[in-house]
């Protein structure tokens, strides 16, 4: 019932904005709005987004921009929580200087705003969001990260028919994204004929899973699939050895990739296995260049938030090249794009502006994540 209201309240405050749809700005910049959690749970990936999408821009600003006019972002802080984020989307959308958006990161913000941003007409391009309702969200919404059901399937094929698993516990946390990811690696495993021996949920924040792990110790599973963040799965990594587990194998999905893991975790996190679209170890070209500039600019290794924060980016900046800074005409170039190259493969985007891409397997191995074929 909350998130109906939220969405409500949300649609409430779209009928003054009509007249804000298309951007026909005089500005010797091109405004792009900016739409992340920079305080609350999710604000280290928030920031990590936000260095993403400052270095995609620097990086054309520095080649003169697009036709001589440099791009000027405009940073909202949505906080992660879904009201806030309907509060940003109404800021960003009244101002008609502004393209297009980048934004939001959790699901639930993505799925409030939303609603506004389709009702304007201002693209927004999520470089977080994976649940399924994203995908009926809207014409102008689109994201740079695979749904919940194409990572969880990926996930799911390598654990059941490449590892052989057949009991499986899930661990997740209790957001739109964990409960989303969690329902997927559910029919997942009804589809390849395996068992959930535990399905847990945590909330975000979590420090202690004593009761989680109690839970899994008794249920004769083989494999941990977590669905959440790496803060949370570090922990769990950590704590398992102590309830007979330490052999027990743990697999996630994109959201687990973080130097923070490995920091977080040490020792206990070797041999996680996880399926992403980004690795700093990656030989292709454009994420090599996307991963050196990063460290240039911030003496830091990028997460994959990061880089989808830079692909979330490069797409804008791809259809106002060749569209202009029309909100409609960007929205309708953006939707043929095809195959564009960024940090984290090639963006194709279907008939619901979701992205259209390879995941590669990944797996920590001496405290460093590698790409594995097993």
């Amino acid at each position: 019932m909350k998130k109906i209201l939220i969405v409500l309240s949300a649609c409430l405050m779209i009928g003054s904005l009509f007249i804000f749809g298309c951007s026909s700005s005089k500005s010797d910049s091109i405004k792009i709005g900016v739409a992340i959690p920079l305080t609350g749970a999710s604000a280290q990936d928030g920031e990590a987004i936000k260095n993403g999408v400052k270095l995609a821009t620097k990086l054309i600003n520095d080649e003169g921009g697009i036709n001589g006019k440099k791009i000027e972002l405009v940073v909202e802080d949505d906080k992660g929580d879904p009201s806030e984020a309907a509060t940003v989307a109404n800021k960003l959308a009244q101002d008609k200087d502004i393209s297009a958006i980048v934004g939001h990161f959790n699901s639930s913000c993505t799925l409030a705003a939303a609603p506004i941003y389709n009702q304007v007409g201002v693209v927004n391009v999520s470089p977080g969001s994976s649940a399924a309702a994203v995908s009926k969200a809207g014409d102008y919404t689109f994201r740079v990260i695979t749904t919940d059901a194409v990572q969880g399937s990926s996930l799911m094929n390598w654990a059941v028919k490449d590892l052989g698993y057949k009991n499986i516990a899930i661990v997740y946390e209790n957001t739109d994204y964990g409960a989303g990811l969690a329902d997927v690696v559910s029919k997942a495993a009804g589809d390849l004929s395996t068992n959930i021996v535990a399905k847990e949920a945590y909330e975000v924040g979590s420090t202690d899973f004593s009761t989680v792990l109690t839970k899994i110790a008794n249920s004769n599973a083989d494999v941990i699939i977590v669905g959440g963040l790496y803060n949370e799965t570090a922990l769990i990594a950590k704590q398992k050895n102590n309830f007979g587990l330490s052999k027990m194998q743990i697999m996630g999905v994109d959201a687990i990739y973080s130097d923070a893991l490995i920091k977080l975790g040490g020792a206990a996190v070797n041999g996680i296995k996880l399926t992403g679209y980004f690795s700093e170890v990656s030989q292709d070209s454009v994420t090599q260049n996307f991963v050196s500039k990063y460290k240039e600019a911030y003496n830091s290794t990028p997460s994959t938030y990061a880089a989808y924060g830079y692909d979330a980016t490069l797409v804008i900046i791809d259809s106002i090249k060749k569209a202009g800074i029309d909100r409609k005409a960007i929205r309708d170039y953006m939707a043929t794009i095809k195959d564009l190259k960024g940090a984290t493969g090639s963006n194709s985007f279907d008939e619901n502006g979701d992205v259209i891409k390879q995941p590669l397997r990944l797996v920590i191995q001496d405290g460093k994540f590698t790409i594995t074929e097993k």
